[in-house]
């Protein structure tokens, strides 16, 4: 590892040493590897049970929806993935709700929070299973199963609202709002569904490069930056003049459509930004998230109950998690009167705060 990042990781005092050392090990090239050579080692009976659950599934559906690793992304059309127009209909009701808690939320919220507001939480997902049905669909398990090598996690749902911002220039971006890589592992799917139409950039899309042109760009911008020490980003932020100086701009993809469209997205090996939500705009979007039960580096996760669905199926295993946590540890009821983010892992022990406190930041 580079003396520079460790410095800068022994500099932070916000975490505590052992996971400023794990960063300093995961932002580096080398580093990063060896954590992910440990992990599959560490789970390796896990990952050959869930391998040979993914191959079963894939052969009883035949795969009708695949992910291109060139391409890291694959547009769905209506029809083609089960549950989505229920997965919608839950969703407006999810939005109704939080509406008249939104000037609230956008009051109360810390800076970096107010880019989107998560509005379900997991006492709110465990009240809507259709959510999660769709998520754990034979068809979409099918597909992540063979893009990620076997059934991987359903770690995350949330229904996020990104209001506009008073000052829409291009200075007042930071964070996912800047060209970035996601860092859990070297390979996720992140299922977007979009609640409100997105025309154009006042709405804030969510823009990409295919993963072959994110690799073409990180060699001309002379590799990947380390992320900031205990942020979720393994490489960037990038500022938007480094990327359009080697990026064909005819390259970049947009979400934009109507209301239902769906899009799978490898964060990992995609370079994105999104959420750049202009005043008077706001943008509403569904998002799922699928890792690999090895995953590098462990982000806040939702608590889902698995016990609805038969031991050793895919939707069980797709629930299961490698370590347990409590309902409300991550993420408590986004609408209640005191601020869901101050609340996080209320109760919970110094190490699990530790872990959650570096992963949001």
């Amino acid at each position: 590892m580079s003396s520079s990042t460790l410095r800068d990781a022994l500099r932070t005092r916000e975490v505590g040493l052992r996971t400023r050392l794990h960063f300093s090990v995961y932002a580096n090239k080398v580093g990063f590897r060896l954590l992910k050579g440990h992990r599959k080692l560490a789970h390796w009976g896990a990952r050959r049970a869930r391998a040979a659950a993914g191959k079963a599934l894939i052969e009883r559906t035949g795969c009708p929806v695949k992910i291109d690793p060139e391409l890291g992304y694959r547009w769905i059309e209506p029809g083609e993935l089960p549950g989505m127009d229920a997965l919608i209909n839950s969703c407006d009701g999810v939005v109704e709700g939080a509406r008249p808690h939104l000037p609230r939320l956008g009051a109360e919220a810390p800076g970096r929070y107010r880019i989107a507001f998560d509005l379900l939480g997991d006492d709110g997902l465990d009240q809507r299973p259709e959510l999660v049905d769709a998520m754990v669909s034979d068809e979409l398990l099918a597909c992540a199963s063979d893009y990620l090598g076997g059934v991987p996690l359903l770690r995350r749902v949330a229904v996020g609202h990104s209001p506009g911002h008073e000052e829409p220039q291009g200075t007042t971006w930071a964070g996912s709002q800047l060209f970035h890589f996601d860092g859990e592992d070297d390979r996720q799917i992140k299922v977007f569904v979009l609640l409100t139409d997105v025309e154009d950039e006042r709405d804030g899309p969510l823009t990409f490069l295919p993963a072959a042109a994110s690799r073409d760009a990180v060699k001309k911008l002379g590799g990947r930056p380390v992320g900031p020490v205990g942020s979720y980003m393994r490489a960037g932020p990038y500022s938007d003049e480094a990327v359009r100086e080697v990026v064909n701009p005819a390259d970049l993809v947009t979400m934009t459509g109507k209301r239902g469209r769906v899009l799978l997205l490898d964060t990992s090996t995609t370079l994105h930004q999104g959420s750049r939500v202009h005043h008077g705009h706001e943008r509403t979007v569904f998002m799922g998230v699928l890792q690999r039960f090895d995953l590098v580096h462990e982000t806040p996760f939702n608590w889902i109950d698995p016990s609805r669905f038969a031991d050793g199926s895919a939707q069980a295993l797709a629930l299961t998690p490698p370590r347990p946590i409590q309902r409300n540890f991550f993420f408590p009821d986004p609408l209640a009167e005191s601020s869901a983010t101050a609340r996080r892992g209320a109760g919970s022990g110094p190490e699990e705060i530790e872990v959650e406190r570096a992963a949001a930041a």
